[in-house]
């Protein structure tokens, strides 16, 4: 019996309807169903947000940015399930199982991939940059080597993943249910958003209409797809339509995991050679060489080490970015970038470590302060065109950057954030001067002096 809580119903509008996974379970559960389903095409956007520029503090609607932009697929409420199922209850099992096989220790990379793991639910990336912040700090001097990949969803290569993943299910061929997962995720089509915004009105116009779905059945949509064809994985660049699966579905973070599978193995023996850490978070990974016990590792060797790495990912068919890519020594509780021999810090998860102090992001408590000034502005200007005797959005203003809404939902808000990354980190990382709440120390007063107007709560 599924989890329900697990598999939750999502709000989305989608080509089908909204199901509860109770009513569908026999179905996705059932494998030559599986190998027989027809997979919708998946509805793309352009999830957009802003980068600040430059090192002002947050005075903030001048402040120059740019712009970060991530391409989002999401599948049918069904075919949400599928995946869901397939990720978590077969792949995820099979991938944890394979990375940290006792009887095959060469393969132990349990601790080394940290992200999109079943195993680790509960932890986050507070947790991960703690971790490895606080292994560096005990090293008293260390290598450090900070990496991101480039475009990591959009270059993977169908061929290599297929391999990896019949190395994890441990066959020699895919069965026919796990075949046609694989091909939806690798020969998917998709639809515009925009497309479907033009022909049918936003997702708030339609749910106004009473309407559960861009459709009222499959039979309606597939004459809508007769009209409108699908548009197809790279179908503009056919040298590439062997490469990418979409970002976003369920199972495509496991996928992603898979595909680095022989990347992660290569670097934890070349991490262990030097009785180093190597970790990876999705895309983002680093590579720590404890420097006191490598009595001939020196600076030009680190960055053959470096050259190295570059190598394992090509070979591996993953691009390293090469603006993202970093070499630091760290000594006398300093961060040294290798290239240029002058004081700088790591930027690892989202936390920055100068060598003594960690903080969050610096685009971090800037977007806090941005949005929270905007909704505000938007707010005030509303009110004077209406003539509104009160504040709209107080509900929006209180609850998402006031410490009054620290409690709202699963999650809370960014100052909810912000209190568990320093709790995590003080206990995690006691030896670091740990600074989340003093970024944010001013944010009633700011935010009061924005408003014009007492907060009611202490902070």
């Amino acid at each position: 019996m599924l989890d329900s809580n697990k598999y939750r119903t999502k709000r989305y509008l989608h080509f089908d309807h909204k199901v509860k996974i109770e009513k569908v379970e026999s179905y996705v559960t059932n494998s030559r169903r599986i190998a027989m389903h027809s997979f919708l095409p998946f509805i793309h956007y352009v999830s957009s947000f802003n980068k600040n520029i430059g090192e002002k503090n947050p005075n903030m609607n001048n402040r120059p940015i740019k712009s970060k932009n991530r391409d989002i697929m999401y599948a049918g409420h069904l075919d949400n399930f599928i995946y869901k199922y397939y990720a978590d209850e077969k792949l995820n099992k099979k991938y944890n199982q394979y990375i940290s096989d006792d009887k095959c220790m060469s393969r132990n990379i349990d601790e080394c991939v940290t992200a999109y793991r079943s195993n680790k639910r509960g932890k986050s990336n507070i947790d991960f940059a703690a971790e490895i912040i606080n292994d560096i700090v005990s090293l008293k001097e260390a290598y450090i080597l900070v990496g991101d990949f480039t475009k990591f969803f959009d270059q993977i290569d169908h061929k290599l993943l297929k391999e990896n993943l019949m190395k994890v299910l441990e066959v020699e061929k895919l069965s026919n249910d796990w075949f046609n997962v694989y091909k939806s995720i690798t020969k998917f089509g998709y639809y515009e958003k925009s497309l479907l915004i033009e022909r049918f009105g936003t997702d708030k116009q339609i749910r106004r209409s009473g309407k559960k779905s861009y459709f009222d059945g499959l039979k309606e949509f597939r004459e809508f797809q007769r009209q409108y064809p699908t548009k197809k994985n790279r179908n503009n660049d056919k040298r590439k339509s062997h490469e990418g699966i979409p970002q976003g579905t369920a199972i495509s973070a496991v996928f992603a995991n898979v595909y680095a599978l022989k990347f992660d193995l290569d670097m934890k023996k070349l991490a262990d050679q030097y009785s180093g850490l190597y970790r990876r978070y999705s895309d983002d990974f680093i590579l720590v060489l404890p420097k006191q016990q490598q009595q001939t590792l020196l600076d030009e060797e680190f960055r053959n080490i470096e050259i190295e790495v570059r190598r394992l990912a090509a070979e591996n068919k993953i691009e390293i970015h090469e603006d993202k890519t970093g070499l630091y020594v760290y000594s006398d509780l300093r961060i040294i970038e290798l290239k240029g021999r002058k004081v700088s810090h790591i930027d690892y998860l989202g936390f920055v470590f100068d060598g003594k102090t960690v903080r969050m992001r610096g685009k971090s408590p800037y977007k806090f302060y941005r949005k929270v000034y905007q909704i505000i502005d938007k707010a005030k200007s509303v009110k004077g065109k209406k003539d509104l005797r009160k504040l709209p959005y107080r509900r929006k203003i209180y609850g998402l950057y006031t410490d009054l809404g620290i409690h709202e939902g699963e999650y809370g808000n960014f100052i909810s954030y912000a209190k568990r990354a320093q709790d995590k980190f003080d206990k995690i990382s006691p030896n670091t001067e740990n600074m989340m709440m003093k970024q944010i120390k001013n944010r009633k007063k700011r935010i009061e002096a924005r408003l014009g107007v007492k907060i009611h709560t202490k902070i």
